[in-house]
């Protein structure tokens, strides 16, 4: 494990589940003091004590909750002095295309993948600043690089994350903070295992349904450690995403067909 995260600070959200609890079994190696966060503080307990060998803060927080995320921030001011790195993994999955989802589940989406992560930044960006140095590690999807069908909310909230990370990175950099952007495929975890009978016929899905939250939290903590600013995984996804740059109207033909095609708009 790379010696940039010995004896640092590290705030999860999603630490519960998949790559966020992945994460922080592969940054307890290195000795890293966790702010453990998400919604269900059972698990949190529960986790802790699995990772009793470093020091841990469980922090029951919705990120969806500006007062909720704000405190967790303070909480970890207050027990470690300092924040270093803040992973931003909370998120959720609603298959659909945008005819068939209703606004509410449209409008959850974008409160948690992308303002959940806009207000986990907001809160621990003052710290960083103080400290002159810091590293915001945001989750996007290759949702957020590319389109399959039945993925229209959560592709939009995904690509937001990227667009504001994007923007952001440069704006941070005066203050010695990094950013990195993390493009996972269908990772193997509890949310995708949940709405498998909709994105199993996916391409997507059929060439990563075996990459674990254990190999991508490697492969995450090895990218930030060298400063990257965005890393695609698994690798085979790299060729995918740069094509759908290039000709994307192709590229949207050939993964429908591989998908079982593209559904119709639900009026």
């Amino acid at each position: 494990m790379p010696q940039a995260f010995h004896n640092k600070v590290a705030i999860v959200t999603g630490a519960s589940s998949g790559i966020g609890k992945a994460i922080c079994f592969e940054l307890a190696k290195s000795n890293t003091r966790l702010v453990l966060a998400a919604r269900r503080i059972e698990l949190l307990e529960d986790l802790a004590k699995e990772l009793s060998a470093v020091e841990t803060l469980p922090c029951s927080t919705d990120v969806t909750d500006t007062t909720a995320v704000n405190n967790m921030a303070r909480q970890a001011i207050e027990r470690f002095g300092q924040i270093d790195y803040l992973f931003n993994c909370a998120g959720s999955f609603t298959a659909g295309g945008l005819g068939d989802l209703g606004e509410d589940e449209i409008a959850g989406m974008i409160d948690l993948n992308y303002l959940g992560t806009v207000r986990c930044i907001k809160a621990v960006v003052p710290a960083m600043q103080k400290q002159g140095s810091g590293h915001i590690i945001n989750l996007s999807s290759m949702l957020g690089k590319l389109v399959i069908p039945g993925s229209s909310a959560y592709s939009a909230s995904k690509f937001a994350v990227a667009g504001m990370s994007n923007t952001l990175r440069p704006e941070l950099a005066h203050d010695g903070i990094h950013l990195s952007v993390i493009y996972p495929g269908f990772v193997h975890t509890p949310m995708i295992c949940a709405h498998l009978d909709s994105v199993q016929n996916s391409i997507l899905y059929r060439k990563t349904a075996n990459y674990t939250p254990e190999k991508a939290a490697k492969a995450i903590l090895k990218a930030v450690s060298k400063r990257k600013r965005e890393l695609i995984i698994p690798p085979q996804n790299i060729m995918a995403a740069y094509l759908y740059a290039l000709m994307p109207g192709p590229l949207e033909a050939v993964v429908g067909k591989l998908s079982g095609g593209w559904p119709r708009y639900n009026s």
